[in-house]
């Protein structure tokens, strides 16, 4: 079974200090540890424990809550993309909020989705979108209300940027969800996303080609 690591863990927020700070900021993060989030038939998910260096209180809010995305397509080929993140998007602090990081091993490549595709369920304008081979990479704001608009037409793994409260729909079936900024979760192919409380939430989204 053909293996394939895909490290994300993710992009800042507005106002996060950008550049050569942000490459500082990685530097002197700690990896405390990781932790086993969730497993299925494609993906197995961890979350990297951060620990930022001390800063005063303006300092240390204007910081992501996800620092960095890193992609492994093999062993001893790591690209480390630092990236701002879209607008209108704030830091999701919060008391007793740690800082992490979100590694995606991909197990095995996803049937082919749908010839046809779905209607309605491709990420929101504005949307950056980067290839990587076996993947597409894709930084989105969901705007409240929008519901015109989802994950892709590929299957993926979702990591929000910011708090909010969304319904997820998939072939009929919905479902309300309260996320985090760090949280990833498994979509499958043609997943509408709108978000249903007042602010804006963003998220990366890793499309996986099929095998």
């Amino acid at each position: 079974m053909r293996k394939m690591v895909v490290a994300v863990a993710l992009l800042l927020v507005s106002g996060a200090p950008t550049g050569e700070q942000l490459t500082d900021l990685l530097a002197a993060t700690k990896v405390l540890g990781e932790v086993p989030a969730w497993e299925n038939t494609y993906v197995r998910v961890h979350y990297a424990v951060l620990e930022y260096p001390t800063a005063e209180r303006q300092v240390a809010q204007a910081r992501p809550v996800v620092l960095f995305v890193r992609v492994a397509l093999e062993p001893g080929v790591v690209d480390t993309r630092l990236l701002e993140a879209p607008p209108q998007v704030t830091a999701s602090w919060r008391p007793a909020v740690v800082p992490r990081g979100v590694r995606i091993e991909v197990l095995t490549w996803p049937p082919a989705p749908s010839a046809l595709g779905e209607p309605g369920t491709d990420p929101p304008p504005g949307a950056i979108t980067e290839e990587h081979g076996r993947y597409r990479l894709v930084v989105a704001t969901f705007q409240s209300l929008n519901f015109g608009v989802g994950a892709g037409r590929l299957p993926c793994v979702t990591v929000f940027l910011s708090d909010g409260v969304v319904d997820v729909s998939n072939r009929g079936v919905r479902r309300r969800m309260g996320v985090r900024g760090g949280d990833a979760f498994w979509f499958e192919a043609a997943t509408r996303i709108t978000v249903v409380s007042d602010n804006p939430v963003s998220a990366v989204i890793v499309q996986l080609y099929p095998r």
